[in-house]
């Protein structure tokens, strides 16, 4: 066996341009490191970029090859975006129409010994797929934004290049895996998957090596188990081959082994990874060189459970996770590629570090993205997130003719095969949306009937029923939002079935406290947008334009009416703020108390309530959002609340029907004794109301109500609520938390000037910051106007003679002078006169 790499620069050319392009690579990304286009994240340049995307390109190199007697070589590559055709010594050898595929094209005939030339042409979607639409019988429509590719839905490729409602219309193209030649004598390896049975505490692991042979002949693999806190496991099988697709099989039976644990469960063992053990498959004998297969895996027992009910009378489905025997509350969060451009995709390590320290235990792939990267199914395996994993169909009705579905079942073919031996992998779900999308447009209102049929030949006649096939350790769900397996009603409305969407908050303008009308089982879908920093907006935006109506800043607006949206509920809610900035500090604290109204709700419905994925948590370029986290990697003040409503032990507080509740949401395998203090606090810090105490037991992995007080509404504008819970565990284990509630609305609630001060210290190479005020003062926010970094938490209360420590960690080296003249705090009452 022998591997020819053709990673590398190449030569990139269309009729008017010519320049390197490094591959793995994007079209775009070289333009712009060779100076033919502009940065499309600055100010209005992305329109300019738009001819990228409609214009042919060529990319070509030429290689070295010697051939080996006897040998078969193949030319393999993945990731190829999206229409093109490959050439070897000009002579046509392959090609492709689907981004989300492994090619491997024999092109032994085309080679010679010596200097050999690749040529492949890559053909513009947009351009492809207007030809694909005039051909169509009748008409497939998308969600259309104001810029945006019309039939992006005609291609197998990233949908959300074509332009949405928090991205840019950047159709990329490119290849973005490595490119290789490989000779071989007798046959592949086409992937390797695991599943897992367990009897007490013996468990077993079941291989599966998929090979492709070139001809009929006795083969010997050595299957190989190894682990950290494992002895290696080899095992050698002589197996008899046929010509074309043999499955090799291989158990590992192992006594106690370690099993995966989630993020939480990792937390509450003080664990910060998981322990991943290897399978290796190699060929053991000369003639193939030793060709290898490797396959990170870990002994588990993850599923989703789902099944109908009459909870309370009334019919419903469930929906939760279940590890190893163990349900849990999903502490969710929605992913989608983390840059436009493929070429800038190294967020991978701070984006789900991230959300493992904001004690997220789910990430949702969404279905208008990509099957991810192996290094992020990887990271989710090691930190514990389960991983929702959408087969990448959005917001759209798709093509169900013969040729899209022939297309579609070779996708599932390469990427359920791929992925589903991730320990990380929690289930499968058919597209985002796309059963609702059938209530949007006018074409599928007026002939439902063909488009249901269509509907129903994708996703349970093709989709369903090829990853069932070939995943049955996996549940299929069928779409996102869904009431259930070949269930058709409207999820988008009801709560008791299932997944739901609930976009009413933002969409419709509903208020906060909309979100505590619903009873769902599970929501994967909410959100509520925000400004990225100031120091963010600076990275797109020139100095004349910060304003909110600016040419820039409504460009990279991309939600319809979004900025009016987020000023309007300034006013809903707050005294109107003074400045830019403040503006900006406002949009964070709005959005973080809309999301955490939402949890700290569902929380408190556990068991029936099981799940919460919130919309979103990154940014593909730099934009105001429903993000958690800008780009660039800054946490917004979502991300930090988050950090505490999803914590293990979180105390979730709201008013409801004039009365004002408090729960403690005890995600831990221990009971808890617990003290809640609830505190009525004047606004100059005086005590208004008499301080009420509980003592209270929860049970492990429970949720309980503690507080219920009735609340009056005649000096409702005059307190606010400050609740304290401490809690210790059987073993010993000590949880501290804090909430802040106002009763009537912050507007109208007469703030005093809190008078804020603090003292920032050096620690090793921490950075102490001890604040305290004279007044109470709220949201009180901590930022840097130039340095990177993370603060230990944000969003805070500060009470009059209550010192407040925060601790923060710069991403580079820092003096402490500069950090006190970068530092930035605001808080409620300093935003308006």
């Amino acid at each position: 066996m022998k591997k020819t790499l053709l990673n590398g620069e190449w030569n990139l050319h269309n009729e008017n341009y010519t320049c390197g392009i490094a591959i793995p690579g994007d079209i775009h990304s070289a333009l712009i490191k060779n100076g033919i286009i502009k940065d499309p994240n600055w100010g209005c340049q992305e329109k300019d970029v738009n001819w990228v995307g409609k214009s042919d390109w060529i990319i070509e190199r030429k290689f070295n090859f010697t051939s080996d007697n006897n040998a078969t070589v193949f030319l393999e590559m993945s990731q190829v975006d999206t229409f093109f055709e490959v050439y070897i010594n000009n002579i046509l050898c392959g090609k492709g129409e689907n981004q989300f595929l492994r090619y491997r094209f024999n092109v032994t005939e085309y080679l010679k010994n010596g200097e050999n030339h690749i040529k492949i042409i890559l053909n513009s979607a947009e351009n492809v797929c207007i030809q694909k639409a005039v051909n169509n019988k009748y008409p497939y429509p998308i969600s259309q934004y104001d810029d945006c590719s019309p039939n992006r839905n005609l291609a197998r490729k990233t949908q959300c290049v074509g332009g949405w409602d928090w991205g840019p219309n950047i159709m990329v193209s490119g290849i973005y895996d490595d490119i290789f030649l490989e000779s071989v004598e007798d046959g592949l390896f086409n992937n390797l998957t695991v599943t897992y049975s367990s009897t007490g505490d013996n468990w077993v692991a079941h291989i599966d090596v998929e090979f492709n042979a070139l001809k009929n002949m006795q083969k010997e693999f050595k299957f190989s188990l190894s682990s950290v806190d494992l002895k290696q496991i080899d095992k050698n099988i002589s197996f008899p081959l046929t010509k074309g697709i043999n499955h090799i099989k291989c158990d590992f039976e192992v006594k106690n082994p370690y099993i995966w644990k989630t993020a939480g469960e990792l937390k509450e063992c003080g664990l910060k990874k998981n322990t991943l053990s290897s399978i290796e498959v190699t060929e053991n004998d000369t003639l193939s060189g030793g060709k290898k297969l490797l396959k990170n895996i870990c002994f588990n027992a993850l599923k989703l459970i789902s099944k109908p009910d009459m909870e309370n009378g009334k019919e419903g489905r469930s929906f939760y996770f279940d590890n190893n025997g163990r349900m849990f509350f999903s502490k969710g969060t929605n992913w989608i590629p983390c840059d436009t451009l493929p070429s800038k995709m190294d967020k991978y390590d701070n984006l789900l570090q991230s959300a493992f320290d904001a004690n997220i235990n789910t990430i949702r792939v969404w279905g208008g993205g990509f099957y991810e990267n192996e290094c992020f199914y990887k990271l989710c395996d090691e930190l514990g997130l389960i991983v929702w994993q959408d087969c990448m169909f959005a917001c759209a009705i798709y093509p169900a003719n013969e040729e899209f579905l022939n297309n579609v079942v070779s996708e599932m073919e390469y990427q359920v095969p791929r992925i589903q031996s991730h320990p990380c992998l929690g289930l499968w779900c058919g597209n985002n949306e796309n059963f609702g999308a059938l209530t949007w447009f006018d074409e599928s209102k007026q002939n439902r009937d063909r488009y249901l049929v269509d509907y129903d030949r994708l996703y349970n006649g093709t989709i369903g029923s090829t990853i069932k096939r070939l995943d049955p350790s996996h549940t299929f769900w069928p779409s996102s939002p869904c009431a259930g397996p070949d269930d058709y009603r409207d999820n988008w409305h009801s709560d008791n079935m299932g997944d739901m969407h609930y976009w009413s908050v933002w969409h419709e303008r509903k208020s906060f406290d909309s979100y505590l009308t619903i009873k769902p089982r599970f929501v994967s879908e909410f959100g509520y947008e925000s400004f990225p920093s100031v120091k963010c907006l600076k990275t797109f935006t020139p100095k004349n334009e910060l304003n909110f109506t600016s040419k820039t800043m409504e460009n990279h607006q991309k939600s319809p009416s979004g900025n009016s949206i987020i000023i309007e509920m300034f006013s809903r809610y707050f005294r109107f703020p003074n400045g830019f900035e403040n503006m900006v500090y406002l949009s964070q604290v709005q959005q973080a108390l809309a999301i955490k109204t939402a949890v700290s709700w569902w929380k408190s419905l556990k068991p029936h309530c099981m799940g919460s994925i919130i919309w979103q948590l990154n940014d593909v370029w730099p934009c105001p959002s429903w993000s958690a986290i800008e780009y660039g990697g800054q946490w917004k003040l979502l991300q930090y609340e988050t950090q505490k409503f999803y914590d293990i032990v979180s105390i979730p507080c709201f008013t409801k029907d004039n009365k004002y509740y408090v729960y403690i949401s005890n995600d831990t395998k221990e009971k808890l004794n617990a003290t809640v203090t609830v505190k009525f606090i004047g606004f100059d810090g005086t005590k208004a109301k008499d301080d009420i105490c509980k003592k209270v037991i929860v049970d492990l992995d429970s949720t309980k109500q503690c507080v219920e007080i009735e609340l009056s509404s005649e000096d409702k504008n005059n307190y606010f609520i400050y609740t304290k819970v401490t809690a210790t565990s059987s073993s010993n284990k000590q949880y501290y938390m804090k909430n802040t509630t106002f009763v009537g609305l912050y507007k109208h609630c007469d703030l005093q000037n809190a008078e804020l001060s603090y003292e920032v210290s050096k620690e090793k190479d921490t950075y102490k910051i001890e604040v305290s005020s004279k007044k109470p003062a709220f949201f009180v926010s901590f930022d840097t106007k130039t340095i990177k970094g993370r603060f230990s938490t944000n969003m805070i209360t500060v009470l009059p003679n209550q010192k407040e420590t925060i601790i923060f960690t710069p991403e580079n080296e820092i003096e402490l002078d500069l950090l006190k003249t970068d530092l930035i705090i605001n808080d409620l009452r300093s935003t308006y006169n």
